[in-house]
């Protein structure tokens, strides 16, 4: 029924929906950083500021402490049936996240999910974040424009595209792609089967 599929990341495939906020959080830092998200809605910074502020407040801290939050982040339990199904169709995938390439790999690496593009942040030595996905609608880094050169790369009409997110705005910023799955709950992944024929 479809030929592609556009995931989101935190709260979709896992059930963490902001790994910002994790690994904030591990750290002890979230009440400090709290704030740099209502400046960015505000409109007071940018997205590349706030990012910034975010990661500035894990001077010092190693990338594999970083790393170790991120792997106790739990995937939503129906990602091996899914990624499983894909994979045996070999119907290509495209993980678009403003999370981290981290994560993402992980569950490639776990799932033998392939094919399989990501397109998320990475986080680096220092540590720091390369920046890489933005929810600016009007980036060249944004979910829209990512995922639109990813399926024009791949030669996949967008009309025969699931986008599958737990947040609304990746499903209206997707707009152009034929099916949208909503994933308000951790049950609700599972439907993305119904597509596959």
């Amino acid at each position: 029924m479809i030929e592609a599929a556009i995931f989101d990341l935190d709260g979709t495939l896992t059930n963490t929906p902001n790994p910002w906020r994790h690994i904030h959080e591990s750290l002890g830092v979230w009440e400090r950083a709290s704030g740099h998200f209502d400046e960015w809605v505000s409109g007071k910074i940018d997205y590349q500021e706030f990012c910034r502020k975010d990661f500035s407040l894990w001077r010092g801290s190693p990338l594999g402490d970083l790393h170790g939050f991120l792997d106790r982040i739990e995937l939503n339990r129906h990602v091996p049936e899914v990624t499983r199904a894909l994979t045996q169709r070999r119907i290509p995938s495209i993980i678009i996240s403003s999370g981290f390439h981290y994560v993402a790999h992980r569950i490639r690496a776990a799932h033998h999910w392939e094919p399989l593009d990501v397109y998320a942040n990475e986080l680096i030595e220092g540590p720091e974040v390369r920046i890489q996905v933005s929810p600016d609608p009007a980036s060249p880094l944004s979910k829209r424009a990512l995922g639109g050169s990813a399926l024009d790369r791949i030669g996949i009409d967008p009309a025969k595209t699931l986008v599958v997110s737990d947040a609304l705005r990746d499903l209206e910023a997707l707009s152009a792609c034929g099916f949208h799955l909503h994933v308000e709950h951790e049950d609700d992944l599972v439907r993305t089967l119904d597509y596959l024929g």
